[in-house]
């Protein structure tokens, strides 16, 4: 890599070890470089020390100390440290190369990530920092800039552990540590006036992380930095609430708690933080397959429906006669009719599978609630105004392009006679694009416009409608007595395989009996989820009048009474493996996070 005298002087430090190949990215702490590790042949990112750091020796011997602390961690969520490289009047290190973007970047891309984005975020953060705090190292510079977000898997990773500390511990104030690291909008209050800091500043600063990643913008902002630390000693952080009304409460309420402005009243470690944040990721219901299914399905058969209902009055016209007008009707009606009822054929489908209205209308509207997310982000993406001006001027020149080649084709017509036209080849060509365009316009247009969006909250209503409603009674009619009970829950038992699959494949190696004995009782809690069905319909059958003599009262009674306790026991034995299955999964997050160890989750695997 030529083409600065910096990277050329790092260059020959490093001499044939690493190949540098261009750079990254620069900021307070130095220059990064994409290089090549040719000893091993693998990429590398190369962060270089500037040069009146690296001339200072305290700093210097400090920096190459903590460093070398953070290059013995082995953590998912922590961009690794390969080596540290010294030579002569170049001080780097080499880290792993992730590929994709910081958190910063992402914001500046596409504005303030979605809710489960956040969260995802900050409790593969807090591992990271409970990781490093169990191992007695403070980062001290939490912000967007020192957060990867992978490119192929949306995993966050922390880099530059322990820099910060050096670059504080060696600086004589304050406004050395704001030039240096330049960081002030995410300090804490007690980094901010100098006092001794624990993992509860680190914490604090992913509180204001937390908030940009929301908000698109910091919590305090002032035209200088001793304004900007002033802020963080004296004011309260506005509930993020208020900005973000569409965030869930677990998840407000974290972050809220994360800014506070005394340490004692934050979360004491990461793990605490990552536990407060497990409601707020569970807090979407999850969306059975089966209605994902017929969502779509059905959405599409609706949709389609009301294109032919648009086009028949056109189609129809088109024929001479009547009686072709009339077949014509008759046919485009009968395409109608036949989607709607195959509508009416997902619905049944659904009542089979033993999913009730209200399991229905629930899907329906989370996944509203995901789509109108997703639109609200593109929405927010700094280029959309731009992209959305493009798109309609892409529109309106195709529409006068569709118009010049129809009247070109008109004009190419040549009369045969009264009524009769020979079009030649050509215009018929043109005829053909112009429709072609023109159609493909229309389209982009609608959905420009924000058709496709409304049509999809039409429909949503209708399935959450009190019309929704009957139209599911009248599909799921003669389907009571054969209906089964609602497939059961297993977002915890799909939660501890996702934790399980989430592990690093060294770990995952130790426990190879672990995705064998969730499986086993995710289906032991569907079996029994079938034996309740059979005693509910049982039930259904037992509560049904009887004869009226004495004998048969009593008997009935007896019997309700035994299905009722075999109730009992399965509900007791399916509450207890849902417990278990989340204990395992806890265990699990401890392992990843390096607090836990594989003889807990072998021991909640095995228990009972």
């Amino acid at each position: 890599m030529t083409g600065s005298a910096e990277a050329d002087e790092v260059q020959r430090a490093l001499g044939t070890s690493y190949a540098l190949e261009r750079e990254l990215g620069r900021g307070g702490m130095g220059a990064v470089y994409l290089a090549r590790d040719l000893t091993l042949d693998r990429p590398v990112a190369i962060k270089v020390l500037p040069p009146e750091l690296a001339v200072r020796p305290e700093l210097r011997e400090r920096f190459l100390r903590e460093t070398r602390t953070a290059a013995s961690f082995s953590h998912p969520n922590i961009v690794p440290v390969h080596a540290v490289e010294e030579r002569g009047a170049v001080l780097c290190f080499v880290m792993g190369f992730v590929d994709g973007e910081t958190l910063a970047q992402r914001i500046r891309r596409a504005g303030p990530l979605p809710a489960a984005e956040i969260v995802r975020m900050m409790q593969e953060v807090a591992w990271a920092l409970s990781y490093a705090h169990g191992r007695g190292v403070i980062h001290r510079d939490i912000k967007p800039d020192n957060i990867l977000i992978e490119r192929a898997t949306g995993r966050a990773l922390v880099m530059d552990f322990g820099i910060a500390r050096s670059a504080t511990s060696a600086s004589a104030g304050l406004t050395r540590v704001g030039e240096v690291v330049g960081t002030p909008h995410y300090m804490s209050p007690e980094q901010a006036s100098g006092d001794v800091v624990d993992a509860r500043s680190d914490l604090y600063s992913l509180g204001v992380v937390a908030f940009s990643a929301a908000t698109a913008h910091v919590p305090f902002d002032a035209d200088s930095t001793p304004a900007i630390l002033a802020m963080h000693l004296t004011r309260t952080a506005p509930p993020l609430a208020t900005e973000r009304p569409d965030l869930p409460p677990a998840l407000t309420g974290a972050v809220d708690r994360l800014l506070q402005k005394d340490p004692a009243d934050r979360f004491a470690t990461g793990e605490a933080l990552v536990e407060a944040l497990d409601t707020a990721r569970l807090a979407r219901p999850e969306v059975a397959p089966s209605i994902r299914v017929f969502h779509a399905k059905a959405g599409q058969f609706l949709r389609n429906s009301l294109i032919i209902l648009l086009l028949t009055p056109w189609l129809s016209g088109r024929a001479q006669y009547d009686g072709d007008r009339f077949a014509m009707l008759v046919i485009l009606l009968s395409g109608v009719v036949a989607l709607l009822l195959q509508v009416v054929s997902q619905l049944r489908d659904l009542a089979r599978q033993g999913f009730s209205y209200e399991e229905l209308r629930r899907g329906v509207q989370s996944i509203g609630a995901e789509q109108e997310e997703t639109r609200a982000r593109m929405r927010a993406a700094p280029d959309w105004a731009v992209r959305r001006r493009r798109r309609w001027r892409l529109v309106a020149l195709g529409m006068l392009g569709s118009g010049a080649c129809i009247a070109i084709a008109f004009s190419l017509r040549r009369l045969v006679r009264p009524g009769l036209y020979y079009t030649p080849p050509l215009g018929i060509v043109l005829v053909g694009l112009g429709a072609a365009v023109g159609m493909i316009v229309l389209v982009s247009a609608i959905a420009a416009g924000g058709g496709a969006a409304r049509l999809d909250r039409a429909i949503r209503r209708l399935w959450t409608s009190r019309a929704g409603e009957r139209l599911f009674a009248l599909a799921s009619r003669g389907l009571a007595t054969a209906r089964l009970a609602s497939p059961p829950t297993i977002s915890l038992s799909q939660g501890a395989l996702g934790a399980l699959n989430a592990l690093p494949k060294p770990l995952r190696r130790e426990l190879p009996d672990a995705a064998t004995a969730i499986r086993r009782l995710e289906a032991e809690a569907i079996g029994l989820a079938q034996r309740h069905a059979g005693l509910e319909a049982a039930l259904s059958q037992a509560a049904a009048p009887a004869g009226a003599s004495d004998g048969a009262v009593a008997e009935r009674r007896a019997l309700l009474d035994e299905i009722t306790a075999a109730q009992r026991e399965l509900n007791a034995r399916r509450d207890e493996i849902s417990a278990r299955l989340e204990r395992v999964r806890l265990q699990l997050l401890r392992l990843r996070s390096g607090l836990g160890t594989l003889q807990d989750v072998t021991r909640e695997l095995t228990a009972g």
